[in-house]
């Protein structure tokens, strides 16, 4: 179990395959990185979770991706697998939407820097799926 928590969000709205920072507190405070707290050495769980977001693009499927940088890696840029989303159109409208979600938990063994920054970025493949919003929470051990 993790022992300090922090999460990020925002709206992903820039081109396909260019990642862009996650720069949005709980709070609606924007936060430009990450510090990693003392005596933390590794980022031991992510959560995160996927929904569209205001425009909705028809027939589109997409892939999201986490990029983790800064000095407070120890081991350099990290990229992991975050999720998909898919819309799909029956008729004029889109009806395939995914409405509610939870966050999904999985352990990880990311090793960081006590009081240096990380950046967490967010891209994704495929068609333009109009303004997917993304929540993702680090857990530090």
């Amino acid at each position: 179990m993790s022992k300090y928590y922090v999460t990020l969000a925002d709206s992903v709205t820039q081109a396909t395959t260019a990642f862009a920072a996650l720069q949005t507190s709980p709070d609606g405070s924007t936060i430009q990185n990450v510090k990693v707290p003392m005596g933390m050495s590794r980022i031991s769980t992510i959560a995160c979770v996927l929904s569209p977001d205001v425009i909705s693009v028809i027939d589109t499927g997409n892939n999201f991706t986490l990029q983790f940088s800064g000095a407070g890696m120890v081991d350099g840029i990290q990229e992991l697998n975050a999720g998909a989303l898919c819309n799909q159109e029956t008729g004029t409208s889109v009806t395939g939407d995914l409405t509610f979600a939870t966050a999904h938990y999985r352990d990880v063994n990311i090793r960081v820097k006590a009081g240096d920054v990380i950046t967490l970025a967010a891209a994704y493949s495929g068609t333009d799926p109009g303004s997917p919003f993304i929540a993702v929470t680090l857990g530090f051990d």
